[in-house]
């Protein structure tokens, strides 16, 4: 199971992230939400989430640059990012990964398959 790892959702739509909260939950992590880019960034460096759930299109700071400063932090560049976002474009995937995103989703999406791919990316970081 999940070992009440820690996940934060940055997310500005209140309905997504509050699908995202319950389910999260649901399955036994523990959860914060950010909902603009400065936020995302404080919470992560004040908390070290075990993942971030990161949207592209989100108020003050763009989800990239959120993923590049993360990144580019050495206390924080470990923490997996996963981009979940309505962007669909191959740019924008493209874009994401360049910048150090570990996964990436589009809006809508299946819970059941973000949670397979949270579990397994939990594992990975787990694992080394």
């Amino acid at each position: 199971m999940s070992q009440r790892r820690f996940i934060l959702i940055a997310e500005d739509e209140t309905d997504t992230a509050n699908l995202l909260q319950f389910h999260l939950q649901r399955h036994g992590y523990r959860t914060a939400v950010a909902a603009d880019g400065f936020n995302t960034l404080n919470l992560t460096f004040e908390s070290h989430p075990d993942l971030v759930i990161l949207d592209l299109m989100l108020p003050k700071l763009h989800g990239l640059e959120v993923c590049r400063m993360l990144k580019a932090s050495p206390s924080t560049n470990g923490i997996p990012i996963f981009m979940l976002t309505a962007l669909a474009s191959t740019e924008s995937k493209v874009q994401a990964f360049n910048v150090g995103a570990t996964d990436y989703m589009t809006k809508p999406f299946e819970i059941a398959e973000l949670l397979a791919r949270i579990e397994s990316l939990l594992q990975r970081t787990r694992s080394q």
